[in-house]
């Protein structure tokens, strides 16, 4: 029998290589003449590449139960999503799902999916499965909560992203969810309910200095100097600006600075960090901004999803 635990280890392993290879900088962080984005190098993703491979050629030859196929077809999604590749990872979790009809993880995938192609209905379907299926699935709160945010159900949205925190009010993330979702439903509420939300949060996630930005309590320069500090390395620091120029996109755009808002949306996609749920939902606000697709870095990230898509 095939050893499964091999390659749950491996595809770990290969998670935790997904970010692009260097920064180009980090004497600066935001400058008004000066882009800082990680550095692309051709073998940033050889690991998740080569175990792409070895899955397939275990999916063709191997003599394999029902359930360690759907297992394997689900592992190599999450490693081509990881890759930005949303169409092969579509194709596999299809697959994986009609081998086992009752996989989780699978509907929250492919919800996300059909949310990000602005299929509302058929999302929350799927978020609502995961739920029926599994409702300690806290991912599924934020996601379906993410659905109703942007359908402007503002209120249902509350509901999940306050389960979606309550599950862990240390994750500045949650928080900055809630405070969106807020400043649409109870604007006069929303700062002094993210004053006291920022009080329980873990100073081990960058995001909490994302908060204290959005509270007035430090300026961007401030921000910059913590951000070289935070980094331990250039992986880590094309996280923090994926994540912390999303969330600026999102203070620009709800302050109706749409044209600040897409420049700021175009540099959280250009570091490809394709599985970061900043990076899919730039991806998304840019597509709402530009409807008929005219912004060729859209455009390219969309079709980096769905030219294999099956």
């Amino acid at each position: 029998m095939l050893d499964l635990r091999f390659f749950r280890f491996l595809s770990l392993f290969a998670a935790m290589l997904w970010l692009v290879g260097c920064v180009q900088s980090r004497d600066q962080f935001i400058a008004p003449n000066k882009v800082i984005l990680a550095e692309q190098t051709p073998n940033s993703h050889f690991e998740q590449e080569v175990m792409i491979s070895r899955i397939g050629q275990v999916l063709l030859v191997g003599k394999l139960s029902q359930a360690e196929r759907a297992e394997l077809h689900f592992e190599r999604g999450v490693l081509y999503d990881a890759l930005g590749l949303w169409g092969l990872a579509r194709y596999d979790f299809t697959q994986a799902l009609a081998l086992q009809p009752k996989m989780v993880a699978v509907y929250n995938y492919l919800g996300l999916y059909l949310l990000l192609e602005q299929d509302y209905d058929g999302a929350l379907e799927a978020f609502n499965t995961v739920l029926d299926l599994d409702p300690s699935y806290a991912y599924s709160h934020l996601n379906r909560g993410l659905n109703f945010y942007y359908v402007q159900r503002y209120n249902l949205a509350q509901e999940d992203l306050m389960a979606f925190h309550q599950a862990d009010p240390t994750d500045p993330y949650r928080v900055l969810w809630l405070y969106l979702n807020e400043q649409k439903l109870k604007p006069q509420q929303a700062y002094a309910n993210l004053v006291e939300r920022a009080k329980g949060l873990s100073k081990e996630f960058w995001g909490t200095n994302i908060v204290q930005y959005y509270l007035g309590n430090i300026s961007i320069a401030e921000l910059q100097e913590r951000a070289q500090k935070f980094a331990e390395n250039p992986q880590q620091f094309a996280e923090i600006l994926t994540e912390t120029y999303f969330y600026l996109a999102k203070q620009k755009l709800n302050s109706g600075e749409t044209d600040d808002a897409s420049a700021l949306f175009r540099l959280a996609v250009a570091n490809q960090v394709y599985n970061f749920v900043e990076y899919r939902f730039a991806v998304f606000e840019l597509m709402k901004l530009n409807p008929l697709m005219n912004d060729d870095e859209t455009k390219n990230a969309m079709l980096r999803s769905k030219s294999s898509d099956f």
